[in-house]
């Protein structure tokens, strides 16, 4: 029998093509058209165009590009969604002015534009495209808009920003800049459901009754949002608590709905923590809370901080937390009451139920996962320094030993074996071939007459002792949470120590 070979792509709705070409530029999509005949011209037809990463020997062959793919392109399919990045190759002004027409002249649905950096000038960084986002925009149809490096105009009208995209419900700004004379950025936008803003420099001011995610990270200047019924908010900041929001009653008191919050500051200051204080008192209905390790020990320590009216999460608990630097706690809210603190016997602190031993020992993990980090990058110096198949085979059968339930027992047992082993001459002179040794050198070498490569050891050997210590301390309940975290640590730590105990052996 015959073989017939068949063609599965022209076999494929045209819906389904046009997804699969849309996670490319449109440059590919048309490249690629080659592979079928029926796709030959179905890139006329996509409800999408991508102009990202599109890369051409000069501007004017892009505007060229642009030119064929808008005069070919059939302007009876209705165009949903345009991805622009302007500075590289595109960056007359006129060729985005084509785009964006085509693209609102079909009411787009989704529109993402970014603004690449084209060089520095000294300190400054230059950037080719001269593109400004303008509340003139009226996109009535459009849903999602992200805009990356752009500039933004206002009119000063009081409307605020992308005020005519009147169903606008996903905003993301990210590193934006106002024009100069334009102070505030306001956004007053009825039906925004998620909004993310990063690194904006600017003061902002927030009218979002519908708003449902609201995301903050690294961003400068007094944030006065009035969100009520914002249901998750995510806020990171190296600066000083800048946040506030609106006591108007028409706009809306504090935040009734709010369930999930993510809280980051770094080193927080003593304003910070009554700033802090003040918005935990109107999250009646959290769930999940979210803070850097920092901030909760701000938060748990600083009772003479802490106003007479306070939020006391008295039934919170941890429920995870990461050992990566920056080290984040995930804490679950069972039940928050607003207390009055006329009674002296009522408990003066945010946090009642976690202790000073919990913060502790987390902290203490955070620096074992540095120690563990450490030692691996030095035990793969080591093995990249050893040629020999045979002494590779021998470290690696020293990492199988069996760690288990007494793995913080056997990694005592294994750095204490180390540090005579490790200052041999032989050792020593291969040690000083890996990079590793330098810092550790440098960050150890004032602490003692103890050699750089022993405190560090030894420093190892006191973190986990006493993070073993801390745990024992904690109730059964507290330890279920910590204990498993602290083995999985232990565990990492005596199967690297024993593979250096294996690569010793083989030096010797």
């Amino acid at each position: 029998m015959e073989h017939v070979e068949v063609d599965r792509l022209s076999s494929l709705p045209d819906e389904l093509i046009h997804k699969i070409l849309s996670f490319i530029n449109i440059k590919d999509a048309i490249s690629i058209s080659v592979l079928s005949s029926r796709w030959r011209f179905i890139w006329t037809s996509m409800p999408y165009l991508n102009f990202e990463n599109i890369i051409l020997n000069h501007g004017r062959q892009f505007s060229k590009f642009i030119s064929e793919v808008l005069s070919h392109r059939n302007n009876q399919i209705q165009l949903s969604s345009v991805k622009l990045v302007l500075g590289r190759t595109l960056i007359d002004d006129e060729s985005v002015a084509r785009i964006l027409n085509c693209a609102f002249s079909h009411n787009i649905k989704h529109l993402t534009v970014t603004r690449s950096p084209g060089e520095f000038i000294g300190y400054y960084l230059f950037y080719r495209s001269s593109f400004i986002a303008t509340p003139k925009w009226d996109l009535p149809a459009l849903t999602t808009l992200d805009l990356h490096h752009v500039k933004l105009s206002n009119d000063n009208d009081g409307s605020g920003f992308f005020s005519k995209c009147t169903n606008l419900k996903n905003l993301s700004l990210i590193a934006c800049t106002l024009m100069k004379g334009t102070k505030v950025l306001n956004i007053c936008l009825p039906r925004l459901s998620k909004l993310t803003l990063k690194y904006i420099r600017a003061n902002i001011e927030l009218i979002a009754p519908q708003l449902k995610n609201l995301t903050i990270r690294w961003c400068v200047g007094k944030h006065l949002i009035s969100t009520p019924g914002l249901t998750s908010l995510v806020i990171q900041s190296y600066q000083r608590w800048q946040l506030s929001y609106s006591t108007q009653p028409g706009l809306g008191l504090g935040f009734p709905c709010l369930e999930k919050v993510d809280l980051f500051v770094h080193y927080p200051s003593d304003a910070d923590v009554h700033k802090i204080v003040s918005l935990l008192q109107h999250l009646p209905n959290v769930k999940l809370l979210t803070l850097n390790l920092d901030l909760l020990e701000s938060l748990s320590s600083s009772v003479e901080l802490i106003p007479h009216q306070v939020c006391v999460f008295d039934n919170a608990k941890i429920l995870k937390f990461t050992t990566k630097t920056p080290v984040k706690v995930y804490l679950e809210v069972t039940n928050s009451t607003d207390i009055k603190n006329n009674d002296d016997s009522l408990p003066n602190a945010i946090f009642p139920m976690i202790s000073h031993e919990e913060i502790r020992a987390m902290w203490d993990m955070a620096s074992a996962q540095v120690l563990v980090k450490q030692l691996r990058v030095l035990l793969k110096e080591c093995r990249a320094n050893t040629n020999s198949d045979t002494n590779n085979a021998h470290m690696h059968e020293h990492g199988k030993s069996q760690v288990g339930k007494h793995c913080a027992w056997a990694l005592q047992l294994n750095l204490r074996e180390m540090m005579p082993l490790i200052q041999h001459t032989e050792i020593v002179a291969a040690l000083e071939t890996c990079l590793m040794m330098p810092w550790i050198r440098q960050k150890y070498i004032q602490r003692s007459e103890t050699p750089p490569i022993i405190a560090w050891l030894e420093e190892m050997c006191a973190v986990f002792e006493r993070i073993e210590r801390l745990i024992t301390q904690l109730s059964a309940s507290k330890r279920v949470v910590l204990q498993p975290v602290f083995l999985s640590l232990c565990e990492d730590a005596t199967i690297l120590t024993n593979n250096m105990l294996g690569w010793i052996r083989t030096v010797n």
